[in-house]
């Protein structure tokens, strides 16, 4: 799997599918990181290794339907140049292949995955028809994850194994002192409990993918004069840029909370009414312990991750105009000359449409 939050909690329906259908059935995970570095021992196999559950692997800490979580650096997989990166591939095969593993899963096209299933000698090996390394597979759905989304995308996979998935719901257990440690954090900010509170996660894995800091503060403008609401602000050490242009344009004192784990931020996401969110891990993190959400969508991005149904308890809202610089089904993220963050569809949204979604699903019983 990808190692990035959101991923891995749309997976987590698929996995209970195969627990469920599979009796006895082991499961691993491997995951592929883009940002973490791990610390590599230089005596064993430097570049996979059983996780700490730190960073996007705490999704599985209490799943109990992940045995055993692994952990791949990719950024430092592909420093490496020449015979040193042909070892460390080496060294990732003989690990599987040591592991024994019956079938394999590649949840997105990933050419170094399906090479080295092969290589590990793993009988039955199951991803997306159409790759380039596809040749290597025994089992090729003929799906992509545009077709019907993420969600629906990684259940598909396991119908090679016979496994139909029953229950598209996605799981994230909150350890119960972060929910205890959340409400000190509310009394510390004085924010009024009697009240709804919206909680604003302002990050994203990409730029493109956020609102411009300057409607966003005119978004909060309109939040503070219109409604009744408390807001806070939760976001982590990748969004410190965008919280700095934020509290450039929105002058006046914002309540925010700098989260340092996804245990912590799903427990103040957990005493939320309600989340505005990018297309993000919050995003999927707040849905998965049953927290409605606003989410803020690019304009073609409405395939592959409008994934929620119950439109009363999640919303999307995106650009209704037509957008020039991409093509239909792909959005190019391209952010407009002199901008730091937000693909043009992102500037398209329309202010009053995310206040009035905002209010519509925070006042839903």
């Amino acid at each position: 799997a990808e190692g990035q939050m959101g991923d891995s909690i749309v997976l987590t329906p698929a996995l209970k599918a195969a627990k469920e259908s599979l009796p006895g059935v082991n499961i691993t995970i491997l995951l592929f990181h883009r940002r973490k570095y791990i610390n590599n021992d230089p005596t064993g196999n430097p570049y996979i290794e059983l996780t700490n559950y730190t960073g996007t692997a705490e999704i599985f800490r209490d799943n109990p339907n992940a045995d055993t979580v692994l952990e791949l650096d990719r950024r430092a997989m592909r420093s490496l140049k020449g015979f040193a990166r042909l070892k460390a591939e080496w060294n990732c095969i003989k690990y599987l292949r040591k592991q024994k593993n019956d079938a394999v899963i590649s949840t997105f096209p990933q050419n170094r995955f399906v090479i080295w299933s092969f290589f590990a000698g793993i009988k039955k090996r199951i991803g997306e028809k159409g790759q380039q390394f596809g040749f290597l597979l025994t089992d090729k759905p003929a799906i992509r994850r545009s077709d019907s989304g993420v969600l629906n995308y990684f259940c598909d996979l396991l119908k090679p194994l016979g496994v139909t998935a029953k229950s598209k719901e996605t799981y994230y257990h909150i350890p119960d002192n972060e929910i205890i440690n959340a409400k000190k954090i509310l009394d510390e900010l004085k924010i009024n409990q009697n009240k709804k509170l919206l909680i604003i996660h302002p990050g994203a894995s990409d730029k493109d993918r956020q609102l411009p800091p300057v409607m966003m503060a005119e978004l909060v403008n309109i939040l503070k004069t219109k409604s009744d609401l408390e807001i806070l602000f939760a976001y982590s050490e990748y969004d410190e840029e965008y919280m700095i242009s934020l509290q450039e344009i929105y002058k006046d004192k914002l309540s925010v909370i700098k989260t340092d784990s996804i245990s912590g931020l799903a427990g103040m996401l957990k005493t939320a009414d309600a989340v505005l969110v990018h297309n993000s891990g919050p995003r999927h993190l707040a849905a998965a312990i049953g927290i409605k959400t606003i989410g803020l969508l690019e304009k073609y991005d409405d395939i592959m991750w409008k994934i929620y149904e119950n439109e009363k308890i999640h919303a999307v809202v995106q650009s209704n105009k037509s957008c020039s610089l991409c093509g239909e089904g792909k959005c190019g993220g391209f952010i407009p000359e002199g901008n730091k963050f937000g693909a043009k569809c992102m500037h398209d949204i329309d202010i009053n449409e995310i206040y009035s979604s905002i209010v519509r699903i925070i006042n839903n019983p």
